[in-house]
């Protein structure tokens, strides 16, 4: 799972960025960024965020909610 990051949350404090293991973690435009190839998803930056900015979500490539074709019926 990947962070996802409520930009109306968060408050440009920066707390995520330094705690990031990975450092892939800056603030642009006083908001939180990352760069998702590079994360190690380690929900570290979700844990320490004060404003609860950060939630994590499964990506939408992994096809979250849709059907497979052998599973929709045949009528």
């Amino acid at each position: 799972m990947f962070p996802v990051i409520n930009v109306f949350r968060c408050d440009g404090c920066g707390v995520c960025v330094k705690r990031c293991p990975a450092q892939i973690m800056g603030l642009i435009n006083g908001k939180a960024a990352y760069l998702q190839m590079l994360c190690e998803e380690c929900g570290i930056c979700a844990e320490v965020c004060p404003t609860n900015g950060i939630q994590f979500e499964l990506p939408r490539a992994y096809g979250a909610g849709e059907v497979h074709e052998a599973y929709q019926s045949k009528r």
